[in-house]
């Protein structure tokens, strides 16, 4: 009779021990499922915020070309401009010398 109680005890151990794992299990895939989902979503969101960087990316390289370009003009524009000022102090002081009598502002 001890065998058989035993037995009925060993048998409902074992089904109450795979009841637990079939209920973890199916959790754990529910869980890792859901998981998938959201780390999907997410990687989603990364891709599409990547993208825009690159586009930022993209925008402040022709801007920072732009600049370089409108940079070299200023250059350029500030060099005529200081040979015309020097050309301009000449012109006065070749004026200067020359009417030597004409009293200065």
């Amino acid at each position: 009779m001890a065998l058989w109680i035993a037995l009925g005890v060993l048998a409902f151990g074992v089904v109450a021990g795979l009841t637990v794992a079939i209920v973890r299990g199916i959790r754990l895939w529910r869980m890792a499922k859901r998981a998938g989902g959201t780390i999907g979503s997410e990687l989603d969101r990364i891709s599409g915020v990547a993208g825009e960087i690159e586009q930022q990316l993209g925008r402040a390289n022709a801007s920072a070309t732009n600049l370089a370009a409108a940079a070299e003009r200023l250059r350029a524009s500030r060099a005529r401009l200081d040979v015309q000022l020097a050309a301009l102090r000449e012109a006065r002081a070749q004026l200067a010398r020359t009417f030597w009598f004409v009293p200065g502002r």
